[in-house]
């Protein structure tokens, strides 16, 4: 082997042995167009399971998501149910877990005792395992399937958790279950797919690399592609949920100040004075900003709590100071809580280089505007006009069940003794409250909501009207006694608005309305914190990359009209097995192609419309239909499909077939294979054989591509200079690279406007 040719001989053998495949497009007979256009309608859904019967118990719409998700496991060995909250993902996944021998379920600590109890009660056997002992180390057991839920969680690749569920999706599926994979940006949901999929794992469907789409400004083309391994619907999209599901009702937001409008503007300049000497950057020191307004945002228990800790974080640096040390960026963290996500915004404060502590002299006016800032918060327990404005709504309840969302424990327990901690119950940070003290807080739920928690209704003396809990009750938990949803504080992503919600707006509510009010930051803090423009954004990313319905400020829901869309197309088309056909029709230059691609054996249908000048591929659902639609009320004609058209749909083939020969393109991926290459060069003028044969199949099942878990597995080996035994057993666990078998993409139906009709060539 010429180690220096390698990649231009693979990439001209591929090209022989693929050319000829594109001039075997066979459209069929010519069909009627009632026939064409059950399979044209379908095909928008992606792959599914059809001649599976999932369990009795599930729902309709439940059925219709087990189906789709087995379909998408048995393509891609992983899936992505992101069903808006509440329509029952858990059952849909313990369903799917009946066609697997062995199943394990990795779920959230909080929520470990409800999976147990849902998966007792269909009568299914799984090993369950926390986020949090994986971020500990432990990995999952060796089993079929990997059932992962709140899977956003590990959407950061650089976390332990993510490490170790990587390189444990082996020979397993993975099944990820959340509301929103998308938190922040596009990456987020890139992260997830790689857990089971290469970085060119979808190019024929469209993305050539996902690493690269995530880096696009717009997203229709990640969108499009992958949409075929993820299942993602709200209520709005299912009529057969809308008597089964509470209708919610938002509240117009307020913005009552936190403490009185002098005391307010006081502390705000104090705030702004603040040089935070010990972080170094401007990063830094705008992520220590906006954590203090964030608290002040909450409440002055929580922002005094800040204070104090910030205080101690610069005693910590004058001593090191006087000490003649540095600070690590480490020490920071201290500053923060497990509740906050604020560091996730910005920047992670956990940077390895040492902070070099200015002087002394800053550290200590530093100190001085601290120790002010502190002296300027109240502290008493008397109601602000914010909480003044929290006990006026909860009057109104009149002791109905209602459930108030804070970003502070702090602020949970001011707002509890404000109430007198009457018909309370306080739950953050793993713990939870009543009025005579600390109780479990799968106790302190039950009290709260005994219907939803499987409980014994508690008697006057224990009853809990208001629940007051940071996010941690956001995720997961059955809470729908209550019908009310309170966000007194705003998090830093719409994902926790609609996890907030459908605590409540759930499958199981009794309750014919959900009633959702706000609280925004006041105006003189919003300024400063600009958390709506944020919070909208990341709506914006997330519609646009078409994986749920999310919230904004001041809206109980957004409808994703992108995924409104492709539902439409094909929830109600029925099976189609005719055979493969078409029909020109009298109308536009476009054209609509129910596409089967063929993944692990298994044929996965694109609905694939042309149209415009130039010629191009349509990547929006809502012009999708448009076009297909006016084809098939088209009068047919007996000419054959307008050459352009065809030729465009040979092009976008041609173009996504030369994606996947050409491989990965991802950063790991070149970088591996260059390591590879550059130890095949050392071992080819000894003649060592076998070793050449080792690499050069390392090198092949690189080129197949691999998923996040094997890459970083190979990367290990190499980085230690592996044996060429330890190479050898690697390509053996991970199979060795199999021959290329991409075929032409089968048209299963296709209808062709002739162009007669100049007028609407921009359907």
């Amino acid at each position: 082997m010429h180690c220096e040719t390698w990649p231009q001989i693979k990439a001209e053998h591929l090209r022989q042995v693929h050319e000829p495949l594109l001039w075997k497009m066979r459209l069929g007979q010519r069909s009627a167009l009632d026939q064409l256009g059950p399979p044209l309608h379908r095909a928008a859904l992606g792959p599914a399971a059809i001649g599976w019967q999932p369990p009795t118990w599930l729902k309709p719409h439940q059925v219709q998501a087990a189906q789709r998700i087995r379909g998408s496991l048995e393509a891609f060995g992983g899936a992505l149910l992101a069903d808006a909250v509440g329509l029952g993902k858990t059952y849909v996944a313990l369903a799917v877990a009946l066609a697997y021998g062995s199943v394990a379920a990795i779920v959230p600590a909080t929520i470990l005792r409800q999976w147990e109890h849902t998966s007792n009660r269909v009568g299914i056997r799984l090993k369950l395992l926390s986020h949090e002992a994986l971020s500990r180390g432990r990995a999952p057991p060796a089993v079929d399937l990997i059932i992962v839920d709140e899977a956003h969680h590990f959407r950061n690749t650089n976390t332990r958790r993510y490490d170790v569920l990587a390189r444990a999706v082996h020979r397993s599926d993975l099944l990820l279950l959340t509301a929103t994979p998308v938190v922040n940006r596009a990456a987020d949901l890139v992260a997830l797919l790689r857990l089971f999929a290469a970085d060119h794992g979808f190019a024929p469907l469209g993305v050539a690399s996902l690493e690269n789409a995530a880096a696009n400004v717009t997203h229709s083309e990640l969108a499009w592609s992958t949409a075929p391994a993820v299942v993602a619907r709200s209520s709005a999209m299912l009529p057969t949920l809308f008597h089964l599901l509470p209708a919610v009702q938002s509240r117009a937001a307020i913005r009552p100040p936190p403490l009185p409008a002098t005391t307010l503007e006081q502390v705000l300049s104090c705030i702004d004075s603040l040089e935070f000497p010990t972080v170094g950057d401007d990063q830094g020191s705008a992520l220590m900003r906006m954590h203090l307004l964030y608290r002040l945002a909450s409440s002055a228990a929580a922002c005094r709590e800040t204070v104090r800790r910030h205080l101690a974080y610069i005693e910590r640096a004058l001593n090191s100071a006087a000490a003649g040390r540095s600070l690590s960026r480490a020490v920071a963290r201290r500053i923060f809580t497990a509740e906050d996500e604020l560091h996730l915004e910005l920047g992670d404060l956990t940077h390895p280089a040492p902070v070099t502590v200015n002087t002394t002299d800053a550290l200590q006016r530093e100190r001085a505007r601290l120790v002010e800032l502190d002296r300027m918060l109240p502290h008493h327990n008397g109601p602000g006009p914010k909480a003044t404005e929290l006990i006026r709504q909860l009057q109104r309840r009149d002791g109905r069940k209602t459930l108030v969302f804070t970003s502070a424990v702090a602020t949970a327990h001011y707002l509890a003794r404000t109430v007198r901690w009457q018909r309370v119950a306080v739950v953050g940070a793993g713990k939870a409250w009543i009025a005579s003290g600390r109780l479990n807080v799968e106790d302190a739920l039950a009290l709260f909501a005994p219907k939803a928690r499987g409980a014994r209704v508690p008697g006057p003396a224990t009853y809990v009207a208001t629940l007051i809990a940071t996010d941690l009750a956001s995720e997961g938990l059955d809470l729908q006694d209550a019908d009310a949803v309170v966000h007194y504080d705003l998090p830093w992503t719409p994902l926790r608005l609609e996890q907030r919600l459908g605590r409540i707006a759930r499958l199981g509510s009794e309750h014919k309305t959900a009633e959702v009010s706000w609280f925004a930051p006041h105006r003189s803090i919003e300024q400063r914190l600009q958390m709506e423009s944020r919070i909208a954004r990341k709506v914006t990313r997330q519609l646009q990359l078409g994986v749920t319905t999310t919230s904004g400020v001041g809206k109980a829901q957004i409808i994703n009209q992108l995924l409104w869309e492709r539902e439409r197309l094909g929830q109600d088309a029925p099976v189609s097995n005719q055979p493969p056909g078409h029909a020109v029709v009298r109308g536009p230059l476009a054209a609509a192609f129910a596409v089967r691609w063929d993944f692990n054996g298994i044929g996965v249908p694109e609905l694939m419309v042309l149209h415009k000048r130039p010629l191009h591929q349509e990547l929006e659902y809502s012009r999708v239909r448009a076009v297909l639609e006016r084809l098939l009320k088209g009068a047919e004609v007996t000419t054959d499909p307008p050459h352009d058209l065809v030729a465009g749909f040979l092009t976008v083939v041609r173009t996504r077939l030369a994606a996947c020969h050409h491989g990965p393109v991802d950063a790991a991926s070149r970088r591996l294979a260059r390591t590879v290459i550059q130890r095949a060069c050392r071992s080819a003028p000894l003649r060592d054989a076998r070793a050449i044969s080792v690499l050069n199949a390392v090198l092949d099942r690189i080129g197949v591509g691999l998923a996040a878990g094997p890459q970083r597995s190979l990367e290990q080996e190499l980085s230690q200079i592996a044996s060429l035994d330890s190479l050898l057993q690697w390509t053996r666990e991970e199979g060795e690279a199999q021959a290329d078998t991409t075929t032409f993409p089968v048209v299963v139906a296709a209808v062709f406007g002739d162009g007669s009709e100049k007028g609407h060539q921009t359907v």
